[in-house]
């Protein structure tokens, strides 16, 4: 089976837990952008992706998506694995790192970065905006004390800098994570897949692969003891 996974995802788990169980049928697991996972399904280079959708609220696909996102009522199979939280990269002495967690109105005055493959489509009110090429572009120029970014959590650990710092925001919208694939060309094993990126153990998941719950052992019915023999009264002379 081959998989694809957007940046931010990472496979390790998935690959282990995937070759104890289909032994027989390799996971091929390659790596695209946010914005190409779609078409690359749609092509038939891969059996099934892991991608991101809008966040809950944002009306339009942010730049770093497709335009044209998978949907049940276009032939494809949508199923939900988890929400990102969002963070926002600042610099290391940045005012922002006093807290554990930013609120979106602590936000309001600064200059947030608005990268080129922006995966989030959102902006909290009250900052300027500045258009800046990509992720790692605009990591690099907060490390230079140029602005915020507003990313995924994984993809601001992905691109870690030495400088930077991250904050939670809690009341920011998250990122949909989500395992599609279209289901005119369902792998045979893409219920096990599914099974696997959600954590179900073998003997819960729907997959072909998955081994089948012992049956409960079987009761012999217990033979009934006789009935004592009564013996009659002796009459009485």
């Amino acid at each position: 089976m081959r998989l694809l996974l957007v940046p931010g995802t990472s496979p390790d788990r998935w690959a282990r837990v995937w070759r104890e169980r289909l032994p027989d049928d390799p996971l091929h697991v390659v790596h695209a952008g946010a914005g190409d996972a779609v078409d690359a399904v749609l092509r038939g280079d891969v059996d099934a992706a892991v991608l991101r959708l809008p966040p809950a609220g944002v009306d339009a696909p942010p730049p770093g998506l497709p335009t044209t996102l998978p949907s049940t009522s276009d032939g494809w199979a949508v199923v939900p694995l988890w929400t990102e939280q969002t963070v926002a990269v600042v610099r290391k002495d940045h005012v922002l790192t006093v807290v554990v967690e930013v609120d979106v109105s602590d936000l309001a005055g600064e200059t947030l970065l608005v990268p080129g493959d922006d995966v989030l489509g959102w902006q909290p009110p009250g900052v300027d905006l500045l258009e800046v090429p990509d992720v790692p572009t605009a990591v690099d120029l907060v490390a230079n004390d140029a602005g915020v970014l507003l990313v995924p959590h994984s993809l601001a650990r992905l691109h870690d800098r030495k400088g930077t710092a991250v904050r939670v925001v809690p009341d920011a919208p998250g990122s949909p994570v989500v395992l599609v694939w279209r289901t005119d060309r369902e792998h045979p094993h893409a219920q096990e897949l599914v099974g696997i990126v959600r954590g179900r153990t073998a003997g819960s998941s729907r997959g072909s692969g998955a081994q089948a719950p012992a049956p409960a052992p079987r009761r012999e019915p217990r033979t009934p003891r006789p009935a004592p023999r009564r013996t009659p009264p002796r009459k009485r002379r």
